[in-house]
């Protein structure tokens, strides 16, 4: 946490930089090309790197499991290949990117596949105990990524080209560091042997079971989020896909907190099921989600409310059309707690099959539902842009986690009306202190500037917030004797 810490105060520095310096054209293409082909290789995964974090987390030993999928990387990165030369020599570029330049389309295709190879490693490292160690490199890393930044801010070397090679170094550094620190820790990769066809087959068997029964689930929902980013690009433009990409990624900070104690937590989950004990994955369940989601909240509901002031800081008036999909985008974070949670505990449970057929169902929903919000004027659709895609993305986040919720609920005797009331009223208690703050900031600040009244603003907000912790512990799933030995603690030191 303390790693997101600075990768939150880096992220909010990167975010007021990246997006005005390219401008909202240019960042819509990055983030256009970036999602796509990150989509593409979550399809390609087929959740494979879910199941290895699973097994890895119950068999740490198993050097052969680390081999196996090495190997598949590889063909991961071949298929990736065979399909951009596909497109390229069949004249599809023009159809699938619209509007894309050769060179940008390829990085774009390097960069997801060194991000996915920097997740798999990161995993590597919780699955193997050595989380400490790899947050110091991701800390350190995330300072330097800025420092780099600012140097090219400054000496106006921005452009998207630039900001591609750059992107690409911060990767091929992280991964280089996250191998050396895996090795040193014990688990070498120089020392590994190549698999005979017997292992690979029995691997190969356990991943089938684990992904087979996400395989349509998994092809369906690339597709759907395939189509929500190409027709925004192609009846709504470069400009939409960056008041997009923007909200997503304030999004995406308000986000950090929680993701750097899904990955223990999940690894929590996985070892509990493998020893059969339900109790035990209930009771990390119950004391995490509805913490980690009420952390959540108390950035987004913020961020939400005070949209102007975060376009402002981060964009500049370039951006202003991005107010209102920011505004909407902060609720989706909220409730991506619950969904990686949840999705955590089907895996480690190896429910896959339920987990699929929830997915189809909102998936069948999402289809039509996004070719209306998207699709053009003169065919009938609302092509609403970045706004319709903002609210559409939140309105399913909140339908699917809570239907997944239910399900795990009852595998773990949980009390779903209280896991959901909890959630309805943090989001309605907090949004209405941002607006509350929010207003008195205005009010009383009224001759200064936007960024002055935005910093009290957020420190009213946070005050009030910590009050009602303070009252209520139980919005943040803390018992007052929690509280009290917190506020104890702090007296001390």
């Amino acid at each position: 946490m303390i790693t997101n810490l600075v990768g939150l105060v880096v992220g909010l520095g990167t975010q007021s930089i990246v997006p005005r310096a390219l401008g909202p054209a240019a960042y819509g293409d990055f983030s256009f090309l970036t999602g796509f082909f990150q989509q593409v290789v979550g399809f390609l995964n087929l959740n494979s790197s879910t199941a290895f974090f699973t097994r890895l987390s119950q068999r740490q030993q198993d050097r052969g499991l680390v081999t196996f999928y090495l190997y598949f990387l590889l063909l991961l990165g071949a298929l990736m290949s065979i399909l951009v030369v596909f497109c390229f020599a069949t004249d599809l570029q023009h159809v699938i990117w619209p509007g894309q330049a050769v060179s940008f389309i390829l990085l774009g295709a390097i960069w997801a596949f060194m991000a996915f190879c920097t997740m798999v490693l990161a995993d590597m490292s919780d699955a193997y105990g050595l989380t400490v160690r790899a947050e110091m490199v991701k800390m350190t890393l995330k300072i330097i990524a800025f420092l780099l930044i600012v140097i090219m801010f400054w000496q106006q070397w921005f452009s998207l080209l630039n900001y591609f090679f750059y992107q690409l170094a911060v990767l091929l550094l992280t991964i280089w560091l996250l191998v050396r620190l895996i090795h040193h820790g014990g688990h070498a990769f120089s020392g590994m042997q190549w698999l005979s066809r017997a292992q690979a087959d029995h691997y190969a068997r356990d991943f089938a079971s684990f992904c087979v029964p996400l395989v349509v689930f998994t092809a369906i929902a690339v597709l759907a989020q395939l189509l929500d980013r190409w027709l925004l690009q192609k009846f709504s433009g470069s400009i939409q896909q960056g008041f997009y990409g923007l909200a997503y990624q304030i999004g995406t900070l308000c986000f950090l907190f929680a993701s750097a104690m899904i990955p223990l937590i999940a690894r929590e989950f996985a070892m509990a099921f493998g020893k059969q004990d339900l109790c035990e994955m209930g009771r990390v369940f119950l004391k995490s989600t509805p913490m980690l989601y009420a952390i959540v909240a108390y950035f987004s509901c913020f961020l939400a409310v005070e949209s102007r002031n975060v376009v402002l800081l981060f964009g500049g008036r370039a951006y202003i059309g991005a107010i209102v999909p920011i505004s909407i985008m902060c609720f989706y974070p909220i409730h991506q707690t619950y969904g990686q949670l949840n999705a955590s505990v089907f895996f480690a449970s190896n429910r896959t099959i339920a987990y699929r057929n929830i997915g189809m169902f909102i998936t069948c929903i999402n289809l039509p539902l996004t070719l209306f919000i998207l699709g053009p004027k003169n065919y009938g659709a609302l092509q609403a842009g970045a706004v319709g895609l903002a609210g559409k993305m939140v309105m399913l986040q909140f339908a699917s986690v809570n239907i997944q919720l239910w399900f795990n609920a009852r595998l773990m005797n949980l009390s779903f009306k209280y896991l959901l009331g909890h959630q309805l009223i943090v989001v309605a208690a907090f949004t209405t202190i941002a607006l509350a703050c929010s207003y008195t900031s205005r009010t009383l600040l009224s001759q200064a500037h936007f960024s002055v009244q935005f910093l009290a603003s957020g420190l009213f907000y946070t005050l009030f917030i910590a009050g009602l912790g303070i009252a209520f512990p139980r919005l943040f799933a803390l018992r007052r004797e929690e509280i009290t030995g917190f506020l104890a603690l702090g007296k001390r030191t």
